[in-house]
């Protein structure tokens, strides 16, 4: 209740309530906001629901309610699988309502709990008058028994091999008895849930896959009858099935094809943009424009709580222009591990609302700094305006810094994925003990143990680097701009807000400076890799002041690590643990989740850092005068 009264204040500040309506329909204007938030608890959904009216005099609303109840466990092999992990939360209809021949195959409680949340939180959109979307992944892969009995279902191998332990497949959509099933399970799915109007997908990433599509993680593949169909017609057949099923429930279905996140070639595109039927999308075309928003959480995880209005000023700009538009809204990270908090919900809906109440016509620098210190003396006040102008303005050169200099680097797959955050920053990993190990190396997102445990920079089967001294310079950035965020007087009408935001940006800073130093502890390993991976050895006896070249260097990177880790337990334990995603249970962490003990897990990597604090000098001659 604290969250939604937050955005209750958030909203009057944003006069986004000020467009009064009647009733619970959403305005039919042809506009249509489609909302991504991967909610489980029932309490949350509903205040979700209550922070949405403020959109409701600007189109339909449509709430996704395809979050899974719980973990797909039973799809992860007992020995671990970092790959299936990214698929472990995909909603796909047979989770929900599987078909006859599929159900045996998949666990009965599982289904039941899926279905029981999914019809809940109908009920709560239909009684508030909106709409419901279901968001998943297609043809997502299926059990290898399920396809051991009835083999012509199946279609291509869609695993990553560089990053799963086990191969899995989806279904062949061009089988006839698999278009079949698809169309009655999307037919149960309308049926027991009438409220669902839209449904969108991702394909050929994270557990999903078509036939013979160019860019599949294992090479273009599946069986030989339907390889001469091009995307188009593949496409067009499970759209169809689709279709079929709506009919027969008496539904009408919008359905549109995650562009962004599926891998199609460019041929491939032009292909499925042919022979899209009725009411499906795929770019979007002259009948309906498609557009997406999302805020920070996605870059940022797992760090919540950061809201950047500076990125968003062109996206906001474009969302009125055209009536008949689907604009996405997405509230989610990791694969819907991570959830935007109900504050920072409250003030990114109020935005998207002021740009439909307030349009903003002109363009132009001097008109986006005008819009800027309009939302800031909302938010800060008339005496914080200024400084929260300011602010904003450090963290948007801050990000674009970033965007400039090490891009394709994020906390997500290099923080958690490889757990810099939370493992201990040593010259020789392998003498590391099994229950030093323990906390972290199975949370390392590679198939290989060996791998995980000596290369600091393996992401995911791949290895990305940065310039030296970026991480630090960025840290830094994010720092003064945090700093500008606690400064606004107390007075503030956000205040406590940004306070939280402040804390948050030095969480964030704290994680990248321990990318940084893992990145360049590892350039140092992998210069004198003969001898880190080697036995311990005496140093020379040969008289220097600094001893082998990267001896103090390594002891500097061990050091501003030890301290970066102090620091990150001081912002945690002094309310920061809030501001940060993490399991519920133990039973949850995995390769995208950091663990509930984080707090416990960095006071075990300080302890283990200093218990094989001089491994250096085995392996690196230290000074000798």
């Amino acid at each position: 209740m604290k969250g939604f009264l937050f955005f209750l204040v958030a909203s009057l500040v944003l006069e986004a309530s000020a467009v009064a309506h009647t009733g619970n329909a959403s305005a039919d204007t042809g506009r249509v906001f489609i909302i991504n938030a991967p909610v489980k608890d029932l309490g949350e959904f509903k205040i979700l629901v209550r922070q949405l009216e403020m959109l409701r005099p600007y189109g339909k609303i449509q709430v996704n309610v395809s979050t899974l109840a719980d973990k797909s466990f039973h799809e992860i092999p007992q020995t671990g699988s970092a790959w299936h992990e990214y698929a472990s939360s995909n909603p796909t209809p047979f989770k929900f309502f599987p078909d006859a021949r599929l159900a045996p195959f998949i666990p009965a409680e599982f289904v039941r709990k899926n279905r029981a949340l999914l019809l809940e939180k109908t009920k709560v959109l239909r009684e508030a008058g909106m709409e419901a979307a279901f968001i998943g992944y297609e043809p997502n892969f299926m059990p290898a028994a399920f396809f051991d009995a009835y083999p012509a279902f199946m279609g291509p191998r869609v695993d990553h091999p560089r990053r799963s332990a086990q191969k899995e497949f989806a279904p062949c959509i061009h089988m006839p008895e698999t278009q079949e099933m698809f169309a009655g399970m999307m037919e149960q799915l309308l049926k027991q849930a009438p409220e669902i109007t839209s449904f969108s997908f991702k394909t050929n990433d994270a557990g999903a896959g078509i036939c013979w599509a160019d860019w599949l993680y294992t090479g273009s593949n599946g069986p030989a009858p339907c390889r001469h169909l091009n995307m188009g017609e593949r496409m067009e057949a499970l759209l169809q099935a689709y279709q079929k099923g709506a009919a027969r429930a008496g539904r009408k279905l919008s359905i549109y094809i995650d562009e962004a996140s599926s891998n199609f070639s460019a041929q491939e595109r032009t292909e499925i943009e042919a022979r899209l039927p009725e009411n499906c999308y795929f770019r979007g075309n002259e009948v309906r424009a498609l557009a997406s928003i999302s805020g920070t959480l996605a870059s940022l995880y797992p760090v919540t709580g950061i809201i950047n209005p500076v990125l968003l000023q062109a996206q906001l700009r474009s969302l009125p222009a055209n009536r008949n538009k689907t604009i996405f809204i997405h509230l989610r990270a990791a694969y819907d591990r991570g959830l935007e908090p109900q504050d920072v919900t409250g003030l990114f809906l109020g935005l998207i609302t002021r740009q439909f109440s307030h349009p903003r016509t002109e363009t132009g620098p001097d008109a986006e700094l005008n819009w800027l210190k309009d939302l800031c003396e909302a938010w800060g006040g008339k005496q914080s305006g200024p400084v929260l102008v300011n602010a904003f303005m450090a963290l948007n050169e801050a990000m674009t810094y970033k965007t400039a200099t090490f891009s394709r680097v994020h906390s997500l797959y290099w923080g958690v994925t490889e757990r810099l955050i939370t493992r201990p920053l040593v010259i020789a990993p392998q003498r590391l003990a099994a229950n030093e190990e323990a906390y972290f190396l199975p949370y390392v997102f590679n198939v290989n143990t060996e791998e995980a445990r000596m290369d600091y920079m393996d992401i995911h089967g791949g290895r990305f680097t940065v310039p030296p001294g970026v991480t630090e310079n960025y840290a830094a950035r994010i720092l003064r701009a945090a700093m500008l965020f606690s400064e606004l007087d107390p007075a503030a009408p956000q205040k406590a807000f940004f306070d939280r935001m402040a804390l948050s940006l030095k969480i964030h800073a704290s994680i990248i400076r321990s990318c940084g130093n893992f990145a360049a502890a590892q350039a140092i390993r992998d210069r004198n890799n003969d001898l880190v991976r080697g036995h311990p050895q005496r140093p020379d006896k040969e008289p220097s002041w600094t001893g082998h070249p990267d001896f103090i260097a390594f002891n500097n990177i061990m050091r501003n690590e030890l301290d970066n880790t102090v620091e990150l337990i001081r912002l945690l334990e002094g309310g920061g643990l809030k501001q940060v995603v993490v399991a519920s249970q133990s039973l949850y962490e995995d390769r995208f989740l950091l663990g509930p003990d984080l707090v416990g897990q960095l006071k075990k990597k300080r302890k283990i850092m200093m218990g094989h604090w001089r491994d250096v000098e085995d392996y690196l001659a230290s000074p000798l005068k």
